[in-house]
């Protein structure tokens, strides 16, 4: 059979619109979205620096290792596996300790077949099940501004914890004179949240919220749950 150019153009033009529409059907819903890592083989991941993956509706990913920035395409099975192929990503050098990761991310991102969402969490395993690497869902931010009048200085510092569940919370602590906050993410929620007093240790309440820390431990406690709700328990992060 032969075909003319504007018949095979048509041909192709076909197919490559299946192929997408596809890609697009098979993709699980929730997963479309842009991901940051938080944990590599069951170790975390260098503070302030983000590791990136941005799954699309088109069947491809790509993002920042941390150094460079990469693309690809993915595979969903009919048994519900899933497959990164092999990225092409830029060729910049950094210091060795983000190149060390992003290596450690892309290996650990070819040993992908299996995936789960859980409590606003991408959990990625190899094939056997065993941990590859855990990530949040990236939000849009925007930068909130506070003057403080007669302020001299600002203390900020930013702490992760381990939490019970397997939650992650980080909380950055901001202290500006008579200004005491506690900047909360964890799962799903951002929380800022005054302090309060207390008889020993730090308490800061916001919005549903109450997080009371001493030493390297902190207790977060859903308001709504009632005054007697056993809070979940929070580990400083090694």
């Amino acid at each position: 059979m032969r075909l003319s150019l504007n018949a095979l153009a048509a041909l192709l033009l076909s197919l490559g619109s299946a192929s997408a529409g596809l890609a697009a059907d098979a993709l699980p819903q929730g997963l479309s979205a842009t991901w940051v890592v938080e944990d590599l083989n069951g170790k975390g991941v260098i503070d302030n620096l983000q590791t990136t993956l941005e799954i699309r509706t088109d069947g491809s990913y790509g993002g920042n290792g941390g150094c460079n920035t990469y693309r690809g395409n993915l595979k969903f099975e009919a048994d519900g596996t899933v497959s990164f192929a092999p990225a092409a990503a830029t060729r910049k050098m950094c210091a060795p300790a983000v190149m060390d990761q992003e290596q450690k991310f892309f290996d650990a991102l070819g040993t992908v077949r299996s995936w789960r969402l859980e409590n606003g969490l991408l959990h990625l395993a190899d094939k056997d099940g065993g941990h590859a690497m855990r990530l949040v869902q990236l939000k849009n931010t925007t930068d909130i501004v506070l003057q403080v009048p007669n302020t001299i200085s600002v203390d900020r510092q930013t702490v992760s914890y381990n939490c019970d569940g397997d939650l992650k919370l980080k909380a950055d602590y901001v202290n500006a004179e008579s200004v005491s906050l506690a900047i909360l993410t964890f799962g799903e929620n951002f929380v800022i949240a005054s302090s309060v007093l207390s008889g020993s240790g730090a308490r800061y309440a916001g919005g549903q919220f109450e997080w009371w820390t001493k030493g390297d431990e902190g207790t977060l406690r859903d308001l709504t749950k009632g005054e007697d709700a056993t809070g979940i328990t929070c580990r400083k992060a090694p």
